[in-house]
């Protein structure tokens, strides 16, 4: 079967295509899937330029994000059945409950092989099965960002009607915490890098939209739109440079989801402990907080924005694309 795989984590240019044999028959609980898409994120980046890998594997199958068919089926399967369209779970240790650090809670592509690879032989318990209407490429993009973003916005605390929602740029986990917050009645401020993008991300939905170049101050705007006050919860995927003016843009008492790294880590101990927001590190979430939220994504008929499908072969153009920070909304790979 075809494969990526990463043997030294230093560029885009060390993802190689590899002739690797099937696995072999599926176990007892298993089942096999012929993956038929993947998407990817951020993080996938971060593993292949070597700046995020918690792995020791000397030859890691890369990206986390992946969905296909079920095609054979091991002893006492019960939760699929042939045929079913499922996406994998983004940690396969992490069914319900607390997060609890284990040998694969690095997650799928980073600390235990990826999807970037035709077959998969897993644990019935590491698939979920896809909502009716979705495609296999839509499905693709739900294991990681959206998983993130319905756990930001609900995981530690239930986002309720008229809830203000300050949410960053126009990439995969800030374009379905907005489709979500509509869908609790959410009120979403969005920050974005031109007004082309504000534009398109009115149009899916955001109630107010901030062009951060033109107001490099975006904190006080958004304390401005909430009468001085600050939103209930903020997502925050930026990372250093943007820790800060969104912390100051949370009001005391409310809620700041920490999830992404793209300008950096942040280390902002003193503002953090003097700012009256409660933080949350999110880790993506369990098997069950997805099913939670494809029963929303399946009753509301909600689709994935797909930015740009890409060919099995060209990965690594599809993640330089990603590193541009052009994209909006998810980037998938056809395995056509």
């Amino acid at each position: 079967m075809r494969a990526f795989v990463l043997h030294t984590p230093d560029g885009l240019d060390s993802l190689a295509i590899e002739d690797l044999p099937a696995p072999g028959p599926p176990g007892p609980g298993q089942i096999r899937v012929a993956m038929r898409a993947a998407a990817i994120n951020y993080r996938d980046v971060l593993v292949v330029t070597g700046a995020l890998r918690n792995s020791t594997r000397p030859a890691l199958i890369p990206c986390s994000d992946g969905a296909g068919e079920v095609i054979e089926l091991g002893p006492g399967v019960s939760r699929v059945k042939l045929g079913d369209r499922v996406a994998l779970t983004f940690n396969p240790d992490w069914i319900g409950g607390q997060w609890q650090l284990s040998f694969a809670s690095a997650g799928r592509g980073g600390g235990v092989h990826g999807v970037m690879c035709e077959q998969v032989v897993v644990n019935q318990h590491e698939a979920v099965v896809l909502p009716r209407h979705l495609s296999l490429e839509e499905g693709a993009t739900l294991p990681c960002a959206a998983v993130t973003a319905w756990n930001a916005l609900c995981g530690a605390a239930p986002l309720l009607p008229g809830m203000s929602v300050l949410l960053q740029g126009g990439g995969g986990v800030s374009i379905f915490a907005l489709q979500f917050a509509k869908l609790f009645g959410a009120r979403v401020i969005i920050i974005s890098s031109s007004p082309e993008r504000c534009a398109r991300l009115r149009r899916l939905g955001a109630d107010e939209t901030i062009d951060y170049r033109e107001q490099p101050e975006w904190n006080a705007v958004v304390r401005e739109l909430t009468g001085g006050t600050g939103v209930d919860l903020t997502l925050e995927v930026g990372g250093a440079q943007t820790m800060d003016p969104a912390l100051a843009s949370t009001r005391i008492g409310g809620r700041l989801a920490l999830i992404g790294l793209l300008s950096g880590r942040a280390n902002h101990v003193t503002a953090v402990a003097t700012s009256g927001v409660d933080i949350h590190p999110i880790k993506v979430g369990s098997r069950q907080d997805f099913e939670a939220m494809n029963r929303a994504i399946a009753f509301h008929q909600l689709r994935p924005v797909i930015d740009s499908r890409y060919g099995f072969a060209q990965l690594p153009d599809a993640l330089r694309h990603l590193q541009t920070g052009r994209h909006f909304g998810k980037i998938v790979i056809g395995f056509d």
